[in-house]
């Protein structure tokens, strides 16, 4: 179903909506003329739009405000978000209290990957907003060892009680730390599990050269949405990752101890959600439809198909690491004392921080899921949380997305059903 008189709309929605650009970054609204379509036709044609996305003619233009109404046809359209307005007030009622530098929480339903909130806050300015969660300016860190453990669980002989040795500290990655050390005298052993708990970089490091190649990493990368469109109806750029180009630079990478590799927040969130549904990539959603204000017409943006990103044996595989963070990991410390949430929700994550990126600063993140152990039907949620701290500490991400999990499944998980 195509659109009449394109011209106009392009005219008209470029004068409507250049008058400003947002605080972090050049997030755009995207309208595909070609593939809104009336709830008539939607079912019809769920399969084809995933299949042919060459066809997509994208008309972009600039975001005064997320509740700006668009021009189209000489009417007006409002954008129907998938945002949560009580999880998204929560989060700044505690971004509000702790205040830390530059903050971005994302949540997405495990579900239907609607996602639930993206709130941002910046201290000096002390004001909120949702760009900083859209754009892709971020070094992964750590996060990125989720990646290599899928890669090395997948498809080399490595299941999460193998063991590795290393010497040296666990924080640093030293070419000598790569290789068989001659006095073993200082050797310490750990399995996948602890090291992925403890974000070892040295056995991730080592253990992807010895296992792993370039080539390989670069396409489990992939699966998992880097170098990749992630969202439709803004302009999301696509998280990075660049092949290795020798073995050192395959144990930065794979250990994540690099500024390369680039990921947004909402990429973030997607990746929880990949292990807390089995190894199924299911895309994030944003705008639900574009709903007419005279006619009441109502648009409907494009489908893209759930991926299969690991068999069910290396998505289990992958959970154990995951729970294993929250359990005696690098997030304990903002778990241990809440017994609601253990006893009644399964929580699995993982942090990593790095210094650098855009607004610079230490990044420190925490990528996780949560779902109840006694509703079986409960997909759950994910949320990423990236907190960039400048001069000092106010927060850690852990801590935050604890206190989310707390808010979400005492007061809105009921209202769900």
């Amino acid at each position: 179903m195509v659109f009449k008189d394109l011209n106009r709309f392009l005219l008209t929605l470029s004068l409507g909506l250049l008058a400003s650009l947002p605080v972090w970054a050049n997030l755009n609204f995207i309208k595909d003329n070609s593939l809104f379509l009336s709830p008539a036709d939607i079912q019809a044609t769920k399969s084809s739009l995933s299949e042919t996305p060459d066809e997509w003619k994208n008309i972009i233009g600039r975001h005064q405000t997320w509740d700006q109404l668009i021009d189209y046809d000489q009417a007006k359209y409002k954008p129907n978000y998938t945002f949560n307005a009580d999880l998204e007030e929560f989060i700044k009622k505690q971004l509000a209290l702790y205040r830390p530098d530059y903050t971005s929480v994302v949540v997405i339903d495990n579900e239907n990957g609607h996602i639930l909130a993206a709130v941002d806050y910046g201290r000096q300015k002390n004001i909120f907003g949702r760009d900083l969660s859209f754009t892709t300016s971020h070094p992964s860190a750590s996060i990125f060892k989720i990646i290599t453990a899928a890669d090395l669980l997948e498809n080399t002989h490595i299941k999460t009680d193998t063991e590795f040795s290393f010497t040296g500290r666990s924080t640093t990655l030293y070419r000598h730390q790569l290789k068989e050390p001659p006095n073993r005298r200082w050797i310490r052993s750990l399995d996948l599990q602890k090291a992925f708990a403890t974000s070892n970089n040295v056995i991730f490091g080592r253990t992807a050269i010895e296992n792993l190649t370039p080539a390989g990493l670069k396409r489990m990368a992939e699966k998992f949405g880097f170098n990749k469109k992630l969202l439709e109806g803004i302009n999301l750029k696509p998280s990075v990752f660049t092949m290795a180009s020798d073995q050192y630079n395959l144990a930065e990478l794979s250990s994540g101890l690099n500024t390369q590799t680039l990921m947004s927040p909402v990429h973030g969130a997607v990746i929880g959600s990949v292990v807390a549904n089995g190894g199924v990539l299911r895309y994030p959603v944003v705008i639900k439809s574009l709903d007419g204000v005279q006619d009441k017409k109502v648009l409907y943006p494009p489908m893209k198909k759930d991926e299969l990103v690991l068999t069910q044996q290396s998505a289990e595989d992958l959970r154990v690491l995951f729970m294993g963070t929250v359990s005696n990991g690098t997030a304990r410390s903002s778990f241990r004392r809440s017994l609601y949430l253990l006893n009644k929700l399964e929580i699995g994550g993982k942090t990593g921080s790095i210094t650098g990126g855009e607004p610079f600063g230490k990044r420190d993140w925490f990528v996780s899921y949560a779902k109840s152990l006694e509703d079986k039907n409960d997909k759950g949620i994910s949320i990423c949380v990236m907190i960039v701290n400048q001069k000092k500490w106010y927060i850690k991400s852990p801590l935050l997305a604890k206190n989310i999990y707390e808010y979400y499944y005492s007061s809105l998980h009921q209202q769900k059903k």
